[in-house]
Protein backbone atom coordinates (compact mmCIF):
# COMPACT_ATOMS: atom_id res chain seq x y z
CA UNK A 1 0.00 0.00 0.00
CA UNK A 2 2.80 2.52 0.56
CA UNK A 3 4.27 1.87 -3.10
CA UNK A 4 0.73 2.45 -4.15
CA UNK A 5 0.32 5.59 -2.67
CA UNK A 6 3.99 6.77 -3.38
CA UNK A 7 3.64 6.45 -6.79
CA UNK A 8 0.14 8.17 -6.94
CA UNK A 9 1.76 10.87 -5.03
CA UNK A 10 4.27 11.03 -7.40
CA UNK A 11 2.48 11.04 -10.45
CA UNK A 12 -0.12 13.48 -9.08
CA UNK A 13 3.14 15.91 -8.68
CA UNK A 14 4.51 15.20 -12.02
CA UNK A 15 0.78 15.58 -13.83
CA UNK A 16 0.91 19.31 -11.79
CA UNK A 17 4.73 19.76 -13.20
CA UNK A 18 3.40 19.38 -16.93
CA UNK A 19 0.22 20.95 -16.39
CA UNK A 20 1.72 24.18 -17.48
CA UNK A 21 3.26 22.97 -20.45
CA UNK A 22 2.66 24.76 -23.90
CA UNK A 23 3.20 23.53 -27.66
CA UNK A 24 6.34 25.81 -27.79
CA UNK A 25 9.51 24.50 -29.21
CA UNK A 26 11.10 26.16 -26.33
CA UNK A 27 11.24 22.53 -25.18
CA UNK A 28 13.53 24.14 -22.19
CA UNK A 29 10.31 25.61 -20.74
CA UNK A 30 9.17 22.13 -20.32
CA UNK A 31 12.19 20.22 -18.35
CA UNK A 32 12.38 23.62 -16.67
CA UNK A 33 8.79 23.37 -15.28
CA UNK A 34 9.69 19.51 -14.29
CA UNK A 35 11.71 21.51 -11.38
CA UNK A 36 9.32 24.16 -10.89
CA UNK A 37 9.37 25.08 -7.12
CA UNK A 38 5.82 25.87 -6.41
CA UNK A 39 2.57 22.79 -6.93
CA UNK A 40 -0.88 24.44 -6.42
CA UNK A 41 -3.91 22.84 -5.88
CA UNK A 42 -7.50 23.54 -5.24
CA UNK A 43 -7.11 23.02 -1.23
CA UNK A 44 -3.10 24.47 -1.02
CA UNK A 45 -0.15 25.78 -2.39
CA UNK A 46 2.78 24.52 -1.28
CA UNK A 47 6.51 25.07 -2.04
CA UNK A 48 8.79 22.29 -2.70
CA UNK A 49 11.56 20.92 -5.53
CA UNK A 50 11.57 17.99 -7.94
CA UNK A 51 14.39 16.35 -6.48
CA UNK A 52 13.31 16.86 -2.47
CA UNK A 53 9.07 15.63 -3.80
CA UNK A 54 10.92 12.26 -5.98
CA UNK A 55 13.11 11.39 -3.04
CA UNK A 56 10.96 11.43 -0.60
CA UNK A 57 7.97 9.47 -2.35
CA UNK A 58 10.61 7.06 -3.13
CA UNK A 59 11.69 6.77 0.41
CA UNK A 60 8.10 6.87 1.50
CA UNK A 61 7.97 3.48 -0.63
CA UNK A 62 9.99 1.16 1.05
CA UNK A 63 11.56 -2.08 -0.38
CA UNK A 64 9.67 -4.96 0.90
CA UNK A 65 8.97 -7.50 -1.52
CA UNK A 66 5.27 -8.38 -0.56
CA UNK A 67 6.29 -12.08 -0.94
CA UNK A 68 7.88 -12.18 -4.50
CA UNK A 69 10.65 -13.92 -5.39
CA UNK A 70 13.73 -11.79 -7.02
CA UNK A 71 13.50 -12.68 -10.95
CA UNK A 72 16.44 -13.39 -12.61
CA UNK A 73 17.79 -10.88 -15.86
CA UNK A 74 17.34 -14.11 -17.96
CA UNK A 75 13.22 -13.95 -18.08
CA UNK A 76 13.68 -10.21 -19.20
CA UNK A 77 13.38 -11.19 -23.13
CA UNK A 78 9.72 -12.84 -22.20
CA UNK A 79 8.39 -9.84 -21.23
CA UNK A 80 9.40 -7.47 -24.28
CA UNK A 81 5.75 -7.05 -25.16
CA UNK A 82 6.68 -5.88 -29.49
CA UNK A 83 10.11 -7.36 -29.41
CA UNK A 84 8.60 -9.67 -32.60
CA UNK A 85 7.36 -7.23 -34.26
CA UNK A 86 8.86 -3.50 -34.27
CA UNK A 87 9.66 -0.74 -36.27
CA UNK A 88 13.24 -0.13 -34.66
CA UNK A 89 16.04 -2.16 -33.42
CA UNK A 90 19.17 -1.75 -31.99
CA UNK A 91 22.46 -2.98 -33.34
CA UNK A 92 25.88 -2.74 -31.84
CA UNK A 93 27.50 -1.60 -35.01
CA UNK A 94 24.77 1.56 -35.24
CA UNK A 95 25.81 5.19 -34.84
CA UNK A 96 23.61 6.24 -31.61
CA UNK A 97 24.70 9.52 -32.00
CA UNK A 98 23.07 10.22 -35.54
CA UNK A 99 19.46 8.85 -34.20
CA UNK A 100 19.19 9.69 -30.59
CA UNK A 101 21.11 12.55 -28.78
CA UNK A 102 20.42 14.20 -25.12
CA UNK A 103 18.56 17.09 -25.03
CA UNK A 104 21.34 19.44 -23.02
CA UNK A 105 19.52 22.32 -23.52
CA UNK A 106 21.23 24.62 -21.13
CA UNK A 107 24.44 22.86 -21.03
CA UNK A 108 23.17 20.65 -17.90
CA UNK A 109 23.09 23.96 -15.80
CA UNK A 110 19.55 23.10 -15.23
CA UNK A 111 18.21 19.80 -14.32
CA UNK A 112 18.92 17.58 -17.05
CA UNK A 113 21.82 14.96 -16.03
CA UNK A 114 24.41 13.87 -19.11
CA UNK A 115 24.16 10.30 -20.29
CA UNK A 116 26.05 7.93 -22.12
CA UNK A 117 24.17 6.28 -24.90
CA UNK A 118 25.50 2.94 -25.93
CA UNK A 119 24.37 -0.10 -27.41
CA UNK A 120 24.42 -3.09 -24.89
CA UNK A 121 23.50 -6.60 -24.80
CA UNK A 122 21.20 -7.42 -22.20
CA UNK A 123 19.92 -11.11 -21.75
CA UNK A 124 21.39 -12.08 -25.33
CA UNK A 125 18.91 -8.65 -26.70
CA UNK A 126 21.34 -5.65 -27.92
CA UNK A 127 19.37 -2.58 -26.48
CA UNK A 128 19.68 1.32 -26.16
CA UNK A 129 21.53 1.60 -23.03
CA UNK A 130 20.72 5.23 -20.95
CA UNK A 131 23.35 5.45 -18.13
CA UNK A 132 22.49 8.60 -15.91
CA UNK A 133 25.27 10.31 -15.03
CA UNK A 134 25.18 13.68 -12.86
CA UNK A 135 23.49 14.42 -9.23
CA UNK A 136 21.97 17.19 -8.14
CA UNK A 137 22.62 19.04 -5.04
CA UNK A 138 20.94 16.61 -2.56
CA UNK A 139 22.68 13.87 -4.17
CA UNK A 140 19.60 12.53 -6.10
CA UNK A 141 20.55 11.45 -9.87
CA UNK A 142 19.05 14.23 -12.19
CA UNK A 143 16.84 13.73 -15.25
CA UNK A 144 18.08 11.81 -18.40
CA UNK A 145 16.51 13.70 -21.30
CA UNK A 146 16.50 11.88 -24.86
CA UNK A 147 15.33 12.42 -28.34
CA UNK A 148 15.00 10.14 -31.03
CA UNK A 149 15.07 11.75 -34.82
CA UNK A 150 12.18 10.39 -36.68
CA UNK A 151 13.61 11.89 -39.62
CA UNK A 152 16.13 9.46 -39.80
CA UNK A 153 14.11 6.80 -38.99
CA UNK A 154 12.02 7.61 -41.54
CA UNK A 155 14.92 8.66 -44.14
CA UNK A 156 13.42 8.25 -47.31
CA UNK A 157 10.14 6.99 -46.57
CA UNK A 158 9.04 10.34 -45.26
CA UNK A 159 5.23 9.67 -46.49
CA UNK A 160 4.75 6.98 -43.76
CA UNK A 161 5.43 9.34 -41.02
CA UNK A 162 2.02 10.81 -41.02
CA UNK A 163 0.60 7.90 -40.86
CA UNK A 164 1.97 7.03 -37.09
CA UNK A 165 -1.37 6.90 -34.73
CA UNK A 166 0.73 5.17 -31.66
CA UNK A 167 3.53 4.89 -30.81
CA UNK A 168 4.96 1.96 -28.18
CA UNK A 169 8.40 1.48 -26.56
CA UNK A 170 9.55 -1.47 -24.34
CA UNK A 171 11.69 -0.15 -21.54
CA UNK A 172 14.25 -2.55 -18.97
CA UNK A 173 15.17 -0.90 -16.29
CA UNK A 174 18.25 -1.97 -14.11
CA UNK A 175 19.81 -1.11 -10.50
CA UNK A 176 23.20 -0.31 -10.49
CA UNK A 177 23.58 1.51 -7.12
CA UNK A 178 21.32 0.03 -3.78
CA UNK A 179 18.20 1.64 -2.67
CA UNK A 180 18.28 2.39 1.21
CA UNK A 181 14.76 3.03 2.62
CA UNK A 182 13.20 4.77 5.58
CA UNK A 183 14.46 2.38 7.82
CA UNK A 184 17.50 2.04 6.61
CA UNK A 185 17.68 -1.68 5.11
CA UNK A 186 19.50 -1.37 1.24
CA UNK A 187 18.49 -3.03 -1.46
CA UNK A 188 19.52 -3.65 -5.49
CA UNK A 189 16.27 -2.58 -7.06
CA UNK A 190 15.59 -0.05 -9.04
CA UNK A 191 12.34 1.31 -7.55
CA UNK A 192 10.65 4.41 -9.06
CA UNK A 193 10.41 4.64 -13.22
CA UNK A 194 8.64 7.50 -13.74
CA UNK A 195 8.47 10.18 -16.58
CA UNK A 196 7.11 11.56 -19.78
CA UNK A 197 6.56 10.05 -22.98
CA UNK A 198 6.47 13.07 -26.21
CA UNK A 199 6.23 13.87 -29.28
CA UNK A 200 7.60 16.97 -31.03
CA UNK A 201 6.53 17.29 -34.83
CA UNK A 202 7.58 19.56 -37.38
CA UNK A 203 5.38 23.01 -36.98
CA UNK A 204 7.22 23.65 -40.20
CA UNK A 205 9.03 26.85 -39.67
CA UNK A 206 12.02 25.28 -38.16
CA UNK A 207 10.41 24.54 -34.65
CA UNK A 208 9.14 21.74 -32.78
CA UNK A 209 5.27 21.39 -30.88
CA UNK A 210 5.40 19.78 -27.78
CA UNK A 211 3.08 16.84 -27.28
CA UNK A 212 3.39 15.61 -23.53
CA UNK A 213 0.75 12.33 -24.58
CA UNK A 214 2.16 9.64 -21.30
CA UNK A 215 3.21 10.46 -18.14
CA UNK A 216 4.23 6.77 -16.50
CA UNK A 217 4.64 5.98 -13.26
CA UNK A 218 6.25 2.56 -12.89
CA UNK A 219 8.58 0.92 -9.80
CA UNK A 220 10.19 -2.51 -9.20
CA UNK A 221 10.94 -2.89 -5.33
CA UNK A 222 12.14 -7.06 -5.84
CA UNK A 223 13.90 -7.55 -8.13
CA UNK A 224 17.23 -6.32 -9.71
CA UNK A 225 15.57 -5.40 -13.18
CA UNK A 226 12.07 -3.99 -13.77
CA UNK A 227 10.28 -4.23 -17.78
CA UNK A 228 7.85 -1.82 -18.90
CA UNK A 229 5.50 -1.14 -21.85
CA UNK A 230 5.64 2.52 -22.72
CA UNK A 231 2.29 3.42 -25.27
CA UNK A 232 1.50 6.73 -26.39
CA UNK A 233 -1.46 7.56 -29.29
CA UNK A 234 -0.52 11.08 -31.43
CA UNK A 235 -3.47 10.00 -33.64
CA UNK A 236 -5.66 11.08 -30.67
CA UNK A 237 -4.43 14.97 -30.41
CA UNK A 238 -4.51 17.73 -33.31
CA UNK A 239 -1.00 18.77 -33.80
CA UNK A 240 0.95 15.68 -31.85
CA UNK A 241 1.12 13.24 -34.96
CA UNK A 242 4.28 13.63 -37.23
CA UNK A 243 4.11 15.63 -40.75
CA UNK A 244 5.56 14.09 -43.77
CA UNK A 245 8.72 16.44 -43.99
CA UNK A 246 13.02 15.70 -43.82
CA UNK A 247 12.61 18.33 -40.93
CA UNK A 248 13.65 17.31 -37.29
CA UNK A 249 10.85 15.31 -35.75
CA UNK A 250 11.31 13.68 -32.73
CA UNK A 251 10.21 11.03 -30.18
CA UNK A 252 11.64 11.94 -27.06
CA UNK A 253 11.46 10.39 -23.40
CA UNK A 254 12.27 11.42 -19.85
CA UNK A 255 13.19 9.72 -16.57
CA UNK A 256 12.35 11.54 -13.23
CA UNK A 257 15.05 12.08 -10.78
CA UNK A 258 15.37 9.01 -8.19
CA UNK A 259 17.87 8.81 -4.88
CA UNK A 260 19.33 5.52 -6.03
CA UNK A 261 21.76 4.93 -9.25
CA UNK A 262 19.81 2.99 -11.87
CA UNK A 263 20.62 2.73 -15.85
CA UNK A 264 17.22 2.01 -18.50
CA UNK A 265 17.59 0.50 -21.29
CA UNK A 266 15.29 0.99 -24.49
CA UNK A 267 14.70 -2.73 -26.50
CA UNK A 268 12.55 -1.27 -29.37
CA UNK A 269 10.34 1.25 -30.74
CA UNK A 270 7.23 0.58 -32.18
CA UNK A 271 4.88 2.82 -34.77
CA UNK A 272 1.85 1.83 -35.90
CA UNK A 273 -1.16 2.75 -37.92
CA UNK A 274 -4.61 4.06 -36.59
CA UNK A 275 -5.35 -0.25 -37.17
CA UNK A 276 -2.80 -1.27 -35.32
CA UNK A 277 -0.49 -2.27 -38.23
CA UNK A 278 3.12 -2.04 -37.48
CA UNK A 279 5.16 0.88 -39.67
CA UNK A 280 8.30 -0.50 -40.46
CA UNK A 281 11.77 1.31 -41.19
CA UNK A 282 13.34 -0.09 -43.63
CA UNK A 283 16.75 0.50 -42.08
CA UNK A 284 16.40 -0.18 -39.04
CA UNK A 285 14.33 -3.70 -38.37
CA UNK A 286 15.66 -7.10 -37.81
Amino acid sequence: MKKFLACALALTLTSAMFASCGSSDDSSSKSETATTTTTTTAATTTTTTAAESTADSTAASGTESEGEAPKDISEMPATLKNYEEASVYFKKDMDVASIVEPFAEQDYENDESHVNLSVEELAGIPMLKVEVLDQDEYGDYKIPKIKFHMEKFFEGQEADLEKIFTVKADVVTKAVGEFTADDGTTSLVPGNFMGAFVTQPSTGDGNNSWNDLYDFGEAEWTSEWGSYELTMRPGIKDGATFVNTTDPQFVSLMRWGIPNQADFYIADLRFEDEDGNVIACANFGK
